[in-house]
């Protein structure tokens, strides 16, 4: 029998209407700041797949997440 593949982790970003949250997913207790990336297992990222306020990081790109130099 061939080993198991896990799954390889996915960059998700929250752009609800607070500064951030604190979710507890199936296996992870993570915290998104907003429009910061966040890394979670493919489980917690299956598990937010229907979440309205959080997106895959390429996706979420917004202008305010351009940093001013």
């Amino acid at each position: 029998m061939a080993a198991k593949k896990t799954a390889s982790p996915v960059n998700l970003v929250y752009t609800g209407g607070s500064d951030g949250v604190v979710l507890h997913l199936p296996t992870h207790v993570v915290e998104f700041i907003h429009g910061v990336p966040t890394e979670v297992c493919a489980a917690d990222a299956e598990a937010l797949a229907d979440h309205p306020d959080i997106h895959t990081a390429d996706k979420a790109a917004t202008p305010d997440s351009k940093e001013d130099s």
